[in-house]
């Protein structure tokens, strides 16, 4: 009786589950297209019934790269590659043509300063923002002419979680620095934008160029080092351990008096339980982290 296991059979059985949740991936993705797609949707129809379309700017975008599937493009989410950084952003508003194109690259922290110009403010607004206005790529697409960053768009990502990158875009080059190693990457995403061809080698005055700006900034605006990223996580690490093993201490202590009912030995035990839990945690993260301080890799 039961059903047969059906691997001894088929060699490939074991290939299915695979097979199967890829197909339930692509079900889901369709899906969440499908209802944010009639979501704007609901969202633009209320503007043009309340006569506010004219009078609105609607701009559409992400928080990052996507997940998977991001081909030509290296990377994703969580990535410093072309896949984890260049995202989606469609506009809508007063004097947007329709169908109108964009290729120079800008960032998220361009839209203060852009809402602020468009809104007509004369109130001053700090004077070390990043961000520039794109009204003119806003009203003339590729025909506009942004005003000149101080700076090219610098991501710093000093992650103790994932690969730590620093990656900084300057006109059509690219640098990359690997925050464990020190390793240099150099690429032209216009021309190369799967980040494929290395130019470091044939580009060095480039490269040092890039470097010495990308530092600059860095030290400008104070930013963390992997040294500081790691002290702090260790000390968050080691705080959780403390503070935990301390509860532990103190539930043994509980669990140890006689005159508790069955109940609250019950839910004693199950504080005890999630307090060691907790405490295991915290180590395989901090011997991860360990792991990680010295991991070279880029991917």
């Amino acid at each position: 009786g039961g059903i047969p296991d059906i691997s001894k059979f088929d060699t490939n059985a074991h290939e299915m589950p695979k097979k199967l949740q890829a197909l339930w991936e692509k079900a889901n993705y369709a899906a969440m297209m499908e209802n944010m797609d009639a979501s704007i949707g609901m969202v633009l129809d209320e503007l043009q019934a309340q006569g506010l379309e004219d009078n609105t700017y609607v701009i559409f975008s992400s928080d990052n790269g996507g997940g998977q599937s991001n081909a030509p493009l290296q990377g994703g989410k969580a990535k410093m590659w072309e896949g984890g950084l260049r995202i989606p952003m469609i506009v809508a508003g007063p004097g947007i043509a329709a169908n109108s194109q964009c290729d120079q690259p800008v960032a998220q922290w361009d839209y203060l300063t852009t809402m602020h110009d468009l809104a007509g403010s004369t109130a001053a607004l700090p004077s070390d923002l990043d961000g520039i206005s794109l009204r003119p790529v806003f009203e003339h697409g590729n025909d506009g002419t942004l005003a000149t960053r101080d700076t090219g768009f610098v991501f710093h990502f000093p992650a103790h979680y994932t690969v730590p990158i620093t990656a900084f875009r300057s006109g059509d080059f690219k640098l990359m620095r690997h925050l464990n190693s020190g390793e240099i990457k150099l690429f032209n995403v216009v021309k190369d934008m799967g980040e494929t061809n290395d130019l470091t080698k044939q580009m060095p005055e480039k490269t040092a160029e890039m470097v010495q700006q990308l530092d600059a900034y860095l030290q400008k605006v104070g930013a963390w080092t992997m040294d500081e990223v790691y002290a702090t996580r260790i000390e968050e690490l080691e705080k959780w351990t403390l503070e935990n093993q301390l509860k532990v201490d103190q539930l043994n202590k509980k669990l140890n008096e006689t005159g508790l009912s069955q109940e609250d030995r019950l839910e004693l035990s199950k504080k005890l339980k999630e307090s060691t839990a907790k405490i295991k945690h915290c180590k395989e993260n901090l011997e991860k982290l360990n792991l990680d301080r010295n991991s070279d890799l880029w991917f």
